[in-house]
């Protein structure tokens, strides 16, 4: 039954229904079509999570120790071994050379940053790159040394570059912490009277390893690391130093040597400035060698 009022012909009551009907069907097929949207966004976020889940877990987490005295080439093989090979040598040497690392203490450096990757303990994961870890290294480094005094460079007669090379030999020649200022003593006392440095350390950095007793031959090598051969300071820095090396490099002690040799079996070092003293102490040594 209907109003003959509202629809006063059969044909106006075919059209009402069928309008009905195709508001149902629209009605229908928007409704599955938004379930269709629901139920796809539901499945891609809960797939989109188990991407994000599956990537977590699959994250390693490495500790990286740095001690002090490192050369970077020695950097680059540690962070490749703890990392498994995540950061490769290849990786690490092309950041050492990017060249886009932004801090003032790099002056001076030209791209070389020998010296400045910060001994310490650091933690990365499988997804840090190499250039990534080396931002970190510098950044610890501008923290460690930023409340030194590096204004003493120029009354020490250097730049603070030029600070860094010597507590690098530093930290190379000192076995025990109380040598090392007196170690800065003697490099300071040498350069002022332009005297060659003879540090051993440098040429073993020239000679690429270490090596307990140095040959005539070794003291030769054609390199501007040979402090046996050049006069004054080595180009660059021979190894990443230390707070207490770099500290020793700006505050040395005040004395008048010029000579030291290893005397001591826990890795003591004798001073003078004395060079006849030095002598009967090397020949000391020798004969020490010989007997054992």
């Amino acid at each position: 039954m209907h109003d003959p009022n509202e629809y006063p012909t059969r044909s106006h009551l075919r059209l009402h229904r069928a309008k009905q009907r195709a508001r149902r069907r629209n009605l229908i097929v928007a409704t599955s079509f938004l379930a269709v949207v629901v139920i796809a966004g539901i499945t891609g976020y809960l797939a989109y999570k188990k991407i994000q889940s599956d990537r977590k877990s699959a994250v390693k987490n490495y500790t990286i120790t740095l001690p002090e005295g490192l050369t970077n080439k020695q950097v680059e093989e540690k962070v490749a071994e703890v990392t498994e090979g995540n950061i490769s040598v290849r990786e690490f040497k092309a950041a050492l050379g990017a060249n886009d690392y932004n801090y003032r203490f790099l002056s001076g450096a030209v791209g070389n940053l020998e010296g400045f990757l910060f001994p310490k303990t650091y933690d990365v994961t499988s997804q840090t790159t190499a250039h990534r870890l080396i931002n970190t290294l510098l950044k610890q480094f501008n923290i460690e040394t930023e409340n030194l005094e590096w204004s003493r460079a120029r009354a020490l007669g250097v730049t603070p570059y030029q600070v860094v090379i010597i507590a690098s030999m530093i930290e190379r020649e000192a076995k025990l912490p109380e040598d090392r200022p007196l170690i800065a003593s003697v490099i300071y006392n040498r350069l002022q009277k332009g005297m060659k440095l003879g540090i051993c350390a440098t040429v073993e950095y020239a000679l690429g390893s270490n090596k307990p007793v140095l040959s005539d031959k070794d003291v030769e090598i054609d390199s501007p690391y040979n402090t046996y051969r050049i006069k004054g300071l080595p180009p660059g820095p021979i190894c990443n130093p230390g707070f207490e090396s770099m500290r020793a490099a700006l505050y040395p002690a005040s004395t008048d040597y010029i000579y030291y040799i290893l005397t001591g079996s826990n890795g003591k070092h004798s001073f003078t400035a004395d060079y006849q003293q030095f002598a009967r102490w090397k020949a000391e040594l020798i004969q020490k060698e010989k007997q054992q």
